[in-house]
């Protein structure tokens, strides 16, 4: 393929066993009103049915396969943007879609903000059912765009992240300076990612709806919860030149965040069935914002764990997430 004849964007899409849910998401890229894209899927082993649910697509020129070698999420996303032919990649997760307009309006914030480290829409949340509709904190209402003028701080006092998986675009030159998603994470890659971008670069955001997260879909990588004693992002910020973060000017936002995440961290491990961890991530929370939460949490790390998987799912709650 000639420099010439290169799409304007790759697509990368990790695939494993989701047989019910990726011809809704590679129907919703083949209908977007923008058509000059690859479309790169990254087959993890899928032995559901899946590859056979996508043979129908194997005839257009823009669609190519690639079967995993590594193991993961992270992975996967790390070799689609390996095989990538161009220097602009966005990411669907198999199980999720697109609004028919979202490359549209990724391309016009990559226009109108050229120097931003990621491009992102806000996305709604299937529960099946019904379809929920983002609450952004500190970031105007639809039709807004713009560079946001704190990823710490939104992300911090929203009940979700203003983006997902599913709705960024990031320049191939952001990964060559801030490196590839941590393959050896399970949960909080993407989060982990996001915020090593924050730390570098502007994020240039929509608050107009470009994706549809599907948060009942089958085999996620979040069913089965491991214990963990921090969130991947705080971590990351243990390695980080710790004068450099000190100076940063963003850094009351940045301590804000690690404490949301501590909240998160702490509703993963009672999920997990460790609530004395859990209890542990709590304490680290100081923050008077997140008064009502921590207590909200800690009274439930004391409920007998045969009851605790009627009370967790009203947990969510409390604002924490990862």
């Amino acid at each position: 393929m000639t420099m010439k004849n290169l799409p304007k964007i790759s697509l990368v899409v990790p695939l494993y066993n989701k047989v019910n849910e990726v011809e809704r998401a590679i129907d919703s890229i083949f209908a977007q009103t923008i058509q000059d894209f690859e479309l790169i899927i990254v087959d993890g082993g899928s032995t559901d049915g899946s590859l056979d649910v996508i043979k129908k697509y194997e005839n257009d020129p823009r669609y190519h396969l690639i079967h995993q070698v590594s193991k993961g999420l992270p992975a996967g996303r790390n070799e689609g943007i390996a095989v990538a032919s161009t220097n602009f990649i966005a990411f669907l997760d198999a199980d999720d879609e697109w609004c028919p307009t979202f490359l549209e309006k990724i391309f016009h914030l990559r226009d109108n903000y050229p120097n931003a480290g990621l491009y992102a829409t806000a996305y709604a949340t299937s529960f099946g059912d019904y379809i929920h509709e983002p609450h952004l904190s500190g970031i105007p209402s639809a039709p807004w765009e713009g560079l946001l003028e704190s990823y710490f701080r939104s992300s911090a006092l929203a009940f979700i992240y203003p983006f997902a998986p599913c709705c960024v675009a990031i320049p191939k030159s952001t990964f060559e300076k801030i490196g590839l998603f941590n393959p050896k994470l399970r949960t909080g890659e993407d989060a982990e990612m996001w915020g090593r971008i924050a730390l570098k670069f502007p994020i240039a955001f929509t608050s107009s709806i470009g994706a549809i997260y599907s948060a009942v879909a089958t085999n996620k990588m979040t069913d089965n919860p491991n214990v963990l004693i921090q969130h991947p992002f705080a971590e990351y910020l243990a390695t980080y030149p710790q004068d450099e973060l000190k100076n940063h000017p963003d850094i009351e936002n940045i301590l804000l965040y690690i404490e949301k995440e501590d909240l998160a961290i702490a509703l993963n491990n009672l999920y997990a069935h460790d609530s004395i961890q859990a209890r542990v991530n709590l304490k680290r929370v100081n923050n008077s914002i997140f008064w009502k939460q921590k207590i909200g949490l800690t009274i439930i790390s004391y409920i007998p764990k045969k009851l605790l998987i009627y009370i967790l799912p009203f947990a969510t709650k409390c604002g924490a997430r990862i």
